[in-house]
């Protein structure tokens, strides 16, 4: 579980250039840079990468997400989406 809960920071706090939806690889290769990588394999990455694209969550919330936008406010339906996220990043890391 500390493995999602670090691979979930490294999103939240990753920096990402681009336009309205950060593509997998912009993605994965923030989480890949990011502070606090360390002990990330590609593997995880790239699979946090693709959940988070893959998401229901709006393409808005993504890329506060991956810009690190704590002031972002998260509306209803990317609340659910982020649960269903939560499920398929403790696949990632186990």
């Amino acid at each position: 579980m500390a493995a999602v809960a670090a691979v979930s920071v490294l999103v939240f706090t990753a920096a990402c250039s681009g336009g309205s939806r950060p593509s997998v690889e912009e993605i994965a290769d923030d989480i890949k840079d990011g502070e606090g990588s360390e002990g990330v394999t590609d593997q995880q990455a790239d699979c946090v990468a693709k959940a988070f694209h893959d998401s229901d969550l709006s393409d808005e919330t993504l890329q506060a997400i991956v810009d690190g936008d704590e002031d972002h406010d998260l509306p209803e339906e990317d609340e659910k989406a982020m649960e269903s996220v939560s499920e398929d990043l403790a696949e990632c890391v186990s």
